[in-house]
């Protein structure tokens, strides 16, 4: 059995999380992990990254340490409304915090993750919220952009 790490958890769990909300209320709508998958999928995609981890010491004098995540929603919409609609949803549905799972994969299954809820994920701050111009001419895929960041815990 091979298990991940907290950090590839924290995004795996993120991704999951967003997937799930994403077919029960958005039809059509593509999530993918990373930026450059977007640009592979037809619109709209919503794409998810861990952009960095940062670490404290829990306390003086211990040798634990806390991580915060920075993660990445690309929304990628076919309007202006798409846009604002699908941004407020993620917003509304991830600032409560969400489920942390601890994923692997099983001797001998390279493909199938399993994965064991073990805590929740909770917002620490909203970093951006924000369109991404990017001028008139502008590919498809770039012409309804958004981009919201955000720090976690687990």
């Amino acid at each position: 059995m091979s298990n991940f790490t907290s950090t590839r958890n924290v995004e795996l769990s993120t991704l999951d999380y967003i997937e799930d909300c994403l077919a029960t209320d958005w039809s059509g709508v593509k999530l993918v992990k990373g930026f450059t998958q977007a640009y592979k999928e037809k619109l709209p995609v919503v794409a998810v990254r861990l952009l960095r981890t940062g670490s404290t010491r829990k306390e003086i004098g211990n040798y634990d340490i806390r991580n915060v995540y920075t993660l990445a929603v690309d929304i990628f919409a076919t309007s202006d409304g798409m846009r604002l609609d699908l941004s407020d949803y993620i917003l509304n549905k991830i600032k409560v915090g969400y489920p942390y799972y601890e994923f692997s994969k099983g001797s001998g299954d390279n493909v199938t993750l399993v994965k064991t809820q073990s805590g929740r994920i909770n917002i620490l701050e909203f970093l951006e919220n924000t369109r991404v111009e990017f001028g008139q001419d502008v590919e498809s895929h770039d012409r309804f952009r958004h981009y919201i960041s955000f720090n976690v815990r687990r």
